[in-house]
């Protein structure tokens, strides 16, 4: 039997994407242990591989989130720097006793990738966006440019002085090549579809596009007697929700309120643990978390922060997308989309303004009522329905397997 270690990052938008992949491994006979975090358990058991936690205090989901919604990617990696310290040489002990064959890993746990190389162990990249070029922020303007990149400098010191220590720690010579985030494997499968990745120099014949790996048996079901009572109505089904790092703030979902009132549709808004928005109007329900892939199965159009996660679950059901992106990344995966006229992107936030009630229900309106969206969102899911998915990155992983034994 073939065994893998998987080192993941504890966040629904990098757990959830390879949870199907380890489901069909498993159901394959390939040996999984995952390690992640403690809040994810549920989801890693439920696909039949072996859980196990990293230790605590080294990284978790909160710390990943607040550091995104307080200083963006430069400080993720400072977060993310000090954690890679502590799992380096937990992760190498345990493949010393687990023997696995290979060490799949999230494209951002750098420790996965350093402890793989220390352990001389085959390594497989599970990506979980695009891979990006610095061509592709020209379509930045100079105002979102400078509200995007400025708030980053602080946090750069911080980087380059944890980066030093961790070398000094582990090692220069299992350090990832440039560059370093996201990483690429040996192997590296992308769960995107291959037409939405813009051209890269850095792809090669070692980078394997498989499209989305939804798989609703991996997720959660509605149990929420309310919500699916909303739910049972003629009229048209709307999801707004912001993701798991960024949730969306207490304007925005007030904005919601003005903008939405009145449209003959039924909304449910997913607006996160911390957001207190007030009483919503009759045709909304608010809940701090979803079932998202539920919502989507029944829905007519997506407002959402345009993550690579969520873009791809709204186009799996052909659902029309309108795309606030809160980081340059978003805007980019929501311009692909509306490149191919599946959604309509507002990038106020980038720009540190806040999107107007007019703009916001304008958006949902066509996305509601203009068939070209729906049209095109349905190409799309056509797309992914046939890119294989979970079944084809289990199978990209076992052909890796067997030529390296």
């Amino acid at each position: 039997m073939s065994r893998i270690a998987l080192a993941g990052m504890p966040a629904a938008g990098h757990v959830n994407p390879s949870a199907p992949i380890v489901r069909e491994l498993v159901g394959r006979g390939v040996a999984v242990t995952y390690y992640s975090s403690e809040e994810f358990r549920d989801t890693i058991e439920r696909t039949g591989a072996e859980f196990r936690p990293y230790p605590s205090n080294t990284v978790s989901a909160r710390a990943i989130a607040e550091a995104t919604t307080s200083g963006g990617p430069v400080r993720v990696v400072a977060t993310l720097m000090p954690a890679t310290e502590t799992l380096v040489p937990f992760l190498v002990e345990e493949f010393r006793e687990l023997r696995p064959d290979a060490v799949a890993f999230d494209s951002n746990a750098l420790w996965g990738y350093m402890a793989a190389a220390r352990a001389e162990l085959p390594k497989i990249s599970l990506m979980t966006t695009f891979m990006l070029g610095t061509k592709d922020f020209t379509c930045l303007t100079a105002r979102e440019w400078f509200s995007s990149m400025v708030p980053m400098v602080p946090d750069i010191p911080a980087v380059v002085r944890a980066k030093r220590r961790l070398l000094k720690r582990v090692g220069k010579d299992i350090f990832p090549p440039r560059p370093a985030l996201p990483m690429r494997g040996d192997v590296t499968i992308f769960p995107i579809p291959r037409e939405l990745q813009p051209p890269n120099p850095l792809l090669d014949e070692r980078c394997h596009f498989v499209g989305p790996t939804i798989d609703p048996a991996t997720r959660p079901h509605e149990a929420d007697p309310e919500l699916i009572a909303f739910l049972d109505s003629p009229a048209p089904v709307v999801l707004v929700s912001m993701g798991t790092l960024h949730a969306g703030t207490d304007e925005f979902f007030s904005t919601c309120f003005t903008a939405f009132a009145d449209l003959p549709a039924r909304f449910v808004l997913a607006v996160g643990p911390h957001a207190r928005p007030g009483t919503p109007p009759p045709n909304m329900l608010v809940r701090e978390s979803v079932p998202q892939l539920d919502i989507l199965a029944r829905a007519s159009a997506f407002v959402t922060h345009g993550g690579m996660n969520s873009a791809l679950e709204g186009l799996f059901y052909g659902v029309p997308l309108v795309v606030l992106p809160q980081q340059v990344e978003q805007l980019i995966i929501g311009l692909a989309v509306a490149s191919r006229g599946a959604a309509e992107v507002l990038r106020h936030n980038l720009s540190n303004r806040a999107v107007p009630s007019t703009d916001l229900r304008a958006a949902v309106s066509r996305a509601l009522t203009d068939p070209s969206m729906r049209d095109a969102a349905k190409a799309l899911s056509d797309v992914i329905s046939s890119s294989g998915g979970a079944s084809a990155g289990a199978q990209v992983i076992q052909d890796f397997l067997a030529a390296a034994r």
